[in-house]
Parts: C-alpha cells; sequence; structure tokens
C-alpha cells in the first residue's frame, strides 16, 4: 500500500551520532598531533567538524515522502523511504489521532523515541482501517499527541555544544595543514574544549526536554503559551477551538470571548526545531477535526455493544463463563455465521475484539466465541489484533481467554481479577 509519510527527526541514532562525532574530535585533538601523516588527520578533522556543523542546520525531513507500507500483527513497515526506513510496532505508538482531509485519512502518531509525531496519509478509509488494525488505533485515537513547537533549552545546550566541538576540529586541522608547530601546545586545551563539548552534547541527549508546547489529549488542548502562562499549562475544551492561525513565530487558537485567541510561540523557518509547513497544517487538522467531534459532526463508528452485551460475564465464574462462550462459538460453526436466539455474527464481533476503544472483558469473549470460527483465516487474524493490544491487563485476558485448559483459564483469570481490584483501589487511594 502506498502512502505520504513524515518524520521529522528520524531515528535516534541520527540525533546521537553528532555526539560520537564531538567526541571524535576530542579524542583527534589530543593525541591526533603525535600521528605521523597530518594530512589524514586534518581530513578526518575537517570531516568530523563537517558533521557537527551540519547536525545543528535544520536538515530534518521538510517534506513527506510517498512510501510502501506493509502492515504486519502490530505493527507497520515503512519501505522506500531512504534513512525513514523502519518498523513502527503498536506498543511504541503512545498516542494517535486521524482527522479527514481533501486527499485522504491523516494518522498522527506520538512514538515514544521521538520528541515529534510521525504522520501517515492514506487515500481511502478502508486503506485506514488497515493502519488502524495494525497499529491498534480506535475510531476516536487515544492517548496523548504532541508538537514541540520550539526549542528546549537542552535542545539549544546539545546544538551549541556540536558547535564549540567542530570549531575546536577546525582550528587544530587548520594548525596541521599550516605546520603551525609554535602554537601546536594549544592542541592539549582545544582537546579539554573538545571533551567538554562532548559531556555537555552527551548529557543534553538524555536529559528530558520538558512537554511539548501543544498537546491533543482526551479532555482537550493542552498548550504553553507566551502570555504569562511560560510556565503553566492549561486545556481549551475543543468545542472552544473556532480555528488556528499560523503565523511565522506564533500559532494563534481562535477561542471565544473574552480571551479571543491563545498564541504558542512557534520557532522559525531556519530553526531545525521547527515544525514544516505540512506539519504545522497536520497539526491544524488534526485538533479542528477534534473540534468539529466535539460538536457531533463527522463521522461516527457503527455501535454494536449493546447486541454484544450477552457475552458480558455478568459475575459469573470464570469456568461458567468460558463454557457459555463455547457454546456459543460451537453454535457459530453449526448455523452459518448466526447465532440462534440473538442474531450475532462474526461481522458484530470482529469490529470489537479489533476495536482498542472497546470493553476489554468483551473483547475477550469475542475472541472466545470467534476462535470456533471454521476458517482458517480466522486465528491469523485473532493474532493480529492481540498483537496490536498495547495495554498488558487487556493483552493477559485475551490471551487467557484463547487458551485450551479451561482449569487453568479459571485461576488465572481469578489472579488477574484480584490483581485489577489491587490496583484500582491503589490509584483511588493515590486520588485522595
Amino acid at each position: 500500500m502506498r502512502a505520504s509519510f513524515s518524520d521529522p527527526q528520524g531515528k535516534p541514532l541520527w540525533r546521537y551520532f553528532p555526539r560520537v562525532a564531538s567526541f571524535a574530535i576530542a579524542v583527534f585533538a589530543t593525541f591526533g598531533p603525535l600521528l605521523h601523516d597530518k594530512a589524514a588527520f586534518s581530513t578526518a578533522l575537517l570531516a568530523l567538524s563537517a558533521f557537527c556543523l551540519a547536525s545543528a542546520l535544520p536538515l530534518r525531513q521538510r517534506r513527506p515522502i510517498v512510501a510502501e507500507l506493509v502492515m504486519g500483527p502490530g505493527y507497520v513497515e515503512i519501505k522506500g523511504a531512504g534513512t525513514r526506513n523502519q518498523r513502527i510496532e503498536a506498543k511504541a505508538i503512545v498516542g494517535g489521532t486521524t482527522a479527514r482531509t481533501t486527499r485522504g485519512i491523516v494518522f498522527t502518531l506520538a512514538h515514544a523515541n521521538r520528541t515529534q509525531p510521525l504522520t501517515i496519509e492514506v487515500d481511502s478509509d478502508a486503506d485506514a482501517d488497515r493502519v488502524r488494525a495494525a497499529l491498534g488505533i480506535g475510531h476516536g485515537g487515544f492517548g496523548a499527541v504532541g508538537w514541540r513547537t520550539k526549542m528546549a533549552p537542552a535542545e539549544r545546550r546539545g546544538a551549541r555544544a556540536n558547535a564549540v566541538a567542530a570549531v575546536c576540529g577546525v582550528l587544530l586541522s587548520l594548525m596541521v595543514v599550516f605546520e603551525a608547530s609554535d602554537i601546536m601546545v594549544l592542541a592539549p586545551l582545544l582537546g579539554f574544549a573538545g571533551v567538554i563539548a562532548f559531556l555537555v552534547g552527551a548529557g543534553s541527549s538524555f536529559e528530558k526536554v520538558g512537554p511539548p508546547s501543544i498537546v491533543m489529549n482526551a479532555e482537550g488542548l493542552r498548550v504553553m503559551t507566551r502570555q504569562g502562562w511560560t510556565t503553566g499549562e492549561f486545556v481549551i475544551p475543543y468545542t472552544h477551538v473556532l480555528g488556528i492561525d499560523i503565523q511565522p513565530h506564533t500559532f494563534e487558537i481562535r477561542v471565544p470571548p473574552p480571551t479571543g485567541s491563545v498564541s504558542v510561540e512557534r520557532a522559525g523557518a531556519l530553526s531545525r526545531y521547527s515544525l514544516s509547513t505540512e506539519d504545522a497544517q497536520a497539526l491544524v487538522q488534526q485538533i479542528m477535526t477534534a473540534a468539529a467531534r466535539a460538536r457531533g459532526l463527522g463521522m461516527s463508528k457503527a455501535d454494536v455493544m449493546e447486541r454484544i452485551e450477552p457475552l458480558r460475564r455478568k459475575g459469573e465464574a470464570p469456568r461458567e463463563w468460558f463454557a457459555r462462550l463455547d457454546m456459543q462459538g460451537r453454535l457459530l460453526e453449526t448455523s452459518s455465521g448466526a447465532y440462534r436466539g440473538n442474531g450475532l455474527t462474526p461481522e458484530d464481533l470482529w469490529p470489537v475484539l479489533e476495536d482498542p476503544e472497546a470493553d476489554p472483558e468483551l473483547r475477550a469473549a469475542a475472541a472466545r466465541v470467534l476462535r470456533h470460527s471454521p476458517k482458517p483465516e480466522a486465528r491469523v487474524r485473532i493474532d493480529a489484533a492481540l498483537a496490536a493490544v498495547r495495554d498488558d491487563s487487556t493483552t493477559r485476558r485475551l490471551r487467557i481467554a484463547l487458551r485450551d485448559d479451561v482449569d487453568q483459564m479459571h485461576q488465572e483469570l481469578l489472579y488477574l481479577d484480584a490483581e485489577d481490584s489491587a490496583l484500582a483501589a491503589k490509584r483511588r487511594m493515590a486520588g485522595h
């Protein structure tokens, strides 16, 4: 499947490699003068210095790449995207939201190893459903998605450290090229400065850079403003978002009076941490789509929960519950796709099993019934749905429901019930 793909930062390796280059410059500056091949030494220093300088330039991905997407159980493989080739695991996605545009459907995904979201744009609803199934993204999205619209202090220190390391490398290289033996005594000082730059840069790589400037979650829009809330956050309900204007240095979020608008700082186009035009437009599309959904506009997903309610456990012991589900599963095998008495079909059960927003108990019940399906591809589809689950408790419930040993299932589910109850009680205590 072809799709438009954007990963502004790329893999962490591309962000951490400049630190290795600055360390190499420090080593060369300290021990390089002892080498006999001065030309090779100078060339290596200049190459490393050029890399350090280049890493501070705005060389991030600016335009989406047309890539090939290969879906698998719990992952999407990105191919044909050059340095952006990667496998996106469902469990690595910590937040996701979708928007419908004139070109198709846009997914904006918060990745655990990125500080800027990924974007996938597909042409049709069928393609969007395949991406949702592979990554376990529900109709309404999940988690939180945030955009960094300006440079964080840690990122600024890292960029400056790279620049210092590059200057040290260039100065020492010039000394060697021009055979300035009378000032080569400065080499150890340059080496020491390179070591300090490496330590500062490496420390900034592992330092928390703070929350993003704009965050979408279930409650609304959280923003870091320029108007006195530089250290605080507040929530704007989606119903209050009237529009967003993209200015050269700000995002202007229009809200009802008396506030009128809220300004969020945006880095300039030449900053390596600025949002590209496409990324900024994706941000606006996602927020405005959420605002439309909050007002009751847009497409709603089919709700089959009322028809699935008979599968709920209703206080039964696990052994009795599984026996009832197995009986309905055997009816599936013998009734040509519909259950006698309640009219349920596999087409009612699959959406529940594959819906990340559905009740975990009903998802487990649907999995238990569907495992009796005579179709050979049913088990493959069940395994794919299981691979896309990122919640540990839901994963365990689904795995229990798919076991063959009823006695073992009975004991494991009782243990999981007790564990979840204890965790819920602990959270209530923490809330007080």
